[in-house]
């Protein structure tokens, strides 16, 4: 069965982990709240967004290649999104924070920079390519901005078109 090729503007959904801080009840106050420093889960929801294939087009729209990069979807990053310091969720303390749970209301998220996504070493097939660099297909992995590292955190869906596709 073949793979969708990736457009520009297919989206990127997936899980990051990142760093925290905030404030924590205080587990011996008072005072009532101290310091929080952690990680944190939060969810990736951006788009194919950037160096696309100037050559090859599918109905007018650029191909997405391995170099391609992702960005999150506007105001995901902003107060309220999905991808802001009090949206995430399953926060693991740091060693050195004696609060075992943070105030979800005073976290930001202090890795940078934040909401790019690249193609993992994974992704697209060595079969299809645009002047030597592989095509990105539906389903590959994405390394969003993870900032413990973590590869593979999202992925990638064909949805820009339904009739190109690449087998093998």
């Amino acid at each position: 069965m073949g793979h969708l090729l990736v457009v520009q503007g297919d989206p990127v959904r997936g899980t990051d982990r990142h760093h925290v801080e905030g404030e924590g009840t205080n587990p011996a106050p008072p005072p009532a709240t101290v310091f929080y420093a952690g990680l944190g889960d939060y969810a990736y929801k951006g788009s194919v967004s950037e160096a696309l294939s100037t050559f090859v087009t599918v109905a007018g729209t650029p191909v997405a290649l391995v170099s391609s990069r992702s960005g999150l979807d506007p105001g995901e990053d902003a107060p309220g999104g999905g991808h802001a310091g009090p949206s995430g969720g399953t926060f693991t303390p740091a060693a050195t924070t004696v609060a075992p749970a943070p105030l979800p209301a005073t976290l930001r998220i202090t890795d940078t920079p934040l909401g790019t996504g690249v193609p993992n070493s994974a992704a697209g097939n060595a079969l299809l390519t645009v002047a030597g660099v592989r095509v990105l297909l539906d389903g590959d992995p994405v390394d969003t901005c993870s900032g413990v590292g973590e590869p593979a955190g999202s992925k990638v869906t064909a949805t820009g078109q339904d009739f190109v596709t690449c087998s093998g």
